[in-house]
C-alpha cells in the first residue's frame, strides 16, 4: 500500500470514527430521550385518565352516600325511605308525593353538577319506585318490579357495592337511550335494615376522557368492566394506528372489576419526530464527506513531495533526469530531506568512483602477485616429474606424496562449484592423511565410520581436512599424544552431521569455553587478499557454513581433557 493511500486511511480513520462515535452516541440519546419523553407522557395521559374516571367513579359514590347520610329537608332520607320498608300499610300516596318533592329536591342539585345523570331512582322493598328522571324525560315503566332482573339480583349480592349496567337501552325506562347505571343496596348505617336499591342512570359520556386525551390521533383509551367495553375512542384514532408497536398501560379504577387501558402507538409518535432524525443523519453522513475529501487534500499535500523524492531515488542510474528540483528552495523538513538526499547523491558517487578504482588497483596488485608466485601449470608440470622420477627410482612414499600433493592441489583451486560430494570430500582428506602418515610412519590411523549412501550428498568444499589437520597437530600433539582420527557421518531430520574424533589430549573447560565464544562472535571481513590467523582454523569453517546455509548451521565441540575431541558439522540435507 503507498504512503498516499497511508495518510488518506489514517486520516479518514480519525475523522470519520469520531464522527460515527459521536452520531452513534447523539442517535442513541436523542432516541432514548424521545423514547423517555414518550413514555413520560403516555403515562401522564394514562394517570389524568385513570384520575378522571375516578373522580367520576367518587362522585357517583358520594351521590349514593347522600341517600345514606344527608338530610334534605327536616327528615333524612334515610327515615323517609323507612316507611317503604314493608307493605303499602305503613304509608299513603300523600307520603309517596312528599318524599319524591325531598327526593327531587336533592337530585336537582345533582343532576345540576353533574351533567352527565339522567335520572335517579330509589326501588323500595315495597314495591314503590321513588325519584325523577331529568334526561330526555325518561321514567320507570308502571308496574315494573326488578326483583327477578339480572341487575337487580347482582346489586344485592353486592350488599352496599356498586354494580354497573353497560352500555345498553334498559327496557325497565320510558323513552331510554343507550346508557350506563349504577346500581347500589342502601341499608340503616345503625340497624343494618335493606331500605332499597338505588339507581343512577348516566349518558355514555360519563367515562368521556377527550379532554385528558391530548393526542387523540396516537392514544387510544378505554374503560372496561371485565370483556365489557364502557368507554373507548376507538372512532377517532385513525385507521393506519399500529398495534403491534405500541406502548401499553393498564390501571384498575377505584370501583371493582374496573379497569382503564391506554394504547399508544409508538409508530405515529416517532414519526413526529421523523424530521430531527433525518436531519441528524443527514448531517453526520455531510460532516463524513466532508472529511473524506480533507482526507483527500492533507494526505495528497503531505505525501506529494515524499512520492517526488522516491521516485528520484528509485530512477537514479537508470538515466531518466531529476524531477521536481523546485522542492531544494523549501524551509521546512522536505526541503532538508530534498538538499540531504542531493548532497549524499554527490558525496555517494565521489566515493564509489574513488573506492572502485582503489579496489581495480588492489585487485589488479594482488592477481599479478598471484601469478609471480605461483604457476599452476608448472607446478602440475613439477609434480608429475617428481613421480616421474620416484618410480624410476623406485621411491614409493616420494610418488604416493607427489600424486597426493597434486591432488590436493588440483582439489582446493577447484571453482565449478562451492558444492561438492562427500565422496570428494573425503577423498581430499585421504589424500592429505596419506601424506602425513608418510610423514609420521603411520603412528596414527584414519577410521570412516559413513554409510555408503551417504557420499552422494553436498557439503560445503573444504570444510573437514582442516578439521583432520587441526585433530592431528592440536589433538594427538603430531602423534605423541593419540592414535587415531575417526570422521562419522549420520542424517538427523533434514541435516548432515559429520562427526571429526580424535582420542588426544582434549581441550581444558576454560579453553573449551573460549573457543566455543569465539564461534559465537560475528565475522569480520577484510579486504580481498589479507588473512588472519584464523582463516584457515575452525573459527574459519564454522563462518563459512553459516553464510552460506544460514543460521542455525555450522560447528559444535565437545571436548574432556586427556579423553579426545570431537567437532561436529551440521549442514543441511542435499542430495
Amino acid at each position: 500500500m503507498s504512503l498516499r493511500k497511508r495518510f488518506f486511511f489514517i486520516f479518514m480513520l480519525l475523522s470519520i470514527i469520531p464522527i460515527l462515535i459521536i452520531s452513534i452516541y447523539t442517535y442513541d440519546r436523542y432516541m432514548s430521550l424521545i423514547s423517555s419523553q414518550t413514555n413520560q407522557v403516555a403515562e401522564n395521559i394514562t394517570e389524568n385518565a385513570a384520575s378522571t374516571a375516578n373522580i367520576t367513579l367518587s362522585n357517583i359514590k358520594h351521590i349514593a352516600e347522600l341517600f345514606n347520610f344527608d338530610a334534605g329537608s327536616q327528615k333524612s332520607i334515610v327515615q323517609e325511605l323507612h316507611k317503604y320498608t314493608k307493605s303499602s300499610e305503613g304509608y299513603t300516596t300523600y307520603d309517596v308525593f312528599e318524599t319524591n318533592n325531598n327526593l327531587k329536591f336533592i337530585c336537582q342539585n345533582l343532576i345540576f353538577n353533574s351533567s352527565y345523570i339522567n335520572g335517579i331512582f330509589v326501588f323500595t322493598p315495597s314495591g314503590e319506585i321513588l325519584g325523577y328522571g331529568y334526561g330526555g324525560n325518561i321514567d320507570i315503566r308502571s308496574g315494573y318490579s326488578p326483583v327477578k332482573d339480572k341487575w337487580y339480583k347482582k346489586t344485592l349480592a353486592l350488599q352496599g357495592g356498586m354494580y354497573i349496567d353497560g352500555i345498553s337501552s334498559k327496557d325497565y325506562i320510558i323513552h331510554s337511550k343507550p346508557s350506563i347505571t349504577f346500581s347500589s343496596a342502601l341499608y340503616d348505617v345503625y340497624t343494618k335494615e335493606f331500605l332499597g336499591v338505588l339507581v343512577i342512570d348516566c349518558t355514555p359520556e360519563v367515562f368521556d376522557l377527550s379532554k385528558v386525551n391530548t393526542m387523540p390521533d396516537t392514544a387510544l383509551l378505554s374503560i372496561e368492566q371485565g370483556a365489557q367495553v364502557l368507554y373507548s375512542n376507538i372512532d377517532t384514532v385513525p385507521a393506519d394506528f399500529s398495534y403491534t408497536k405500541s406502548l401499553k398501560f393498564h390501571r384498575d379504577l377505584d370501583l371493582k372489576g374496573l379497569s382503564l387501558t391506554t394504547v399508544f402507538n409508538t409508530e405515529g409518535l416517532y414519526r413526529e419526530f421523523g424530521s430531527t432524525r433525518v436531519t441528524l443523519i443527514a448531517i453526520s453522513i455531510i460532516c463524513a464527506v466532508i472529511f473524506v475529501i480533507i482526507s483527500i487534500i492533507l494526505s495528497s499535500y503531505l505525501t506529494k513531495p515524499i512520492i517526488s523524492l522516491s521516485r528520484q531515488m528509485s530512477f537514479r542510474g537508470t538515466g531518466k533526469p531529476v524531477n521536481d528540483r523546485h522542492y531544494l528552495n523549501r524551509t521546512d523538513e522536505i526541503g532538508v530531506l530534498y538538499n540531504e538526499y542531493h548532497r549524499m547523491i554527490e558525496e555517494l558517487e565521489h566515493y564509489i568512483k574513488n573506492e572502485l578504482e582503489n579496489k581495480l588497483i588492489t585487485l589488479d596488485s594482488q592477481m599479478k602477485s598471484l601469478e609471480a608466485q605461483i604457476n599452476s601449470h608448472f607446478l602440475y608440470n613439477t609434480l608429475e616429474s617428481i613421480n616421474s622420477i620416484a618410480e624410476i627410482e623406485g621411491i614409493e612414499s616420494i610418488s604416493t606424496m607427489s600424486l597426493a600433493l597434486g591432488d590436493m592441489f588440483r582439489y582446493s583451486i577447484k571453482t565449478t562449484s562451492e558444492l561438492v560430494t562427500i565422496a570428494d570430500e573425503i577423498k581430499h582428506v585421504k589424500d592429505y592423511v596419506s601424506i602425513q602418515q608418510i610423514r609420521f610412519d603411520n603412528r596414527f590411523e584414519l577410521r570412516l565410520q559413513i554409510a555408503p549412501e551417504m557420499y552422494s550428498y553436498k557439503i560445503l568444499k573444504l570444510v573437514l581436512q582442516p578439521i583432520v589437520e587441526n585433530a592431528l597437530y592440536h589433538g594427538l600433539k603430531y602423534c605423541s599424544a593419540g592414535s587415531y582420527i575417526e570422521i562419522s557421518g549420520c542424517l538427523e531430520r533434514d541435516s548432515i552431521l559429520l562427526t571429526v574424533r580424535d582420542d588426544g589430549t582434549g581441550m581444558t573447560e576454560e579453553r573449551l569455553m573460549e573457543l566455543r565464544r569465539s564461534l559465537k562472535e560475528k565475522a569480520e571481513f577484510t579486504e580481498l587478499g589479507h588473512r588472519n590467523k584464523q582463516s584457515i582454523g575452525l573459527k574459519n569453517i564454522h563462518t563459512r557454513i553459516q553464510l552460506y546455509y544460514g543460521e542455525g548451521y555450522g560447528m559444535h565441540i565437545e571436548s574432556t581433557e586427556n579423553q579426545g575431541t570431537s567437532i561436529t558439522l551440521r549442514v543441511p540435507y542435499l542430495n
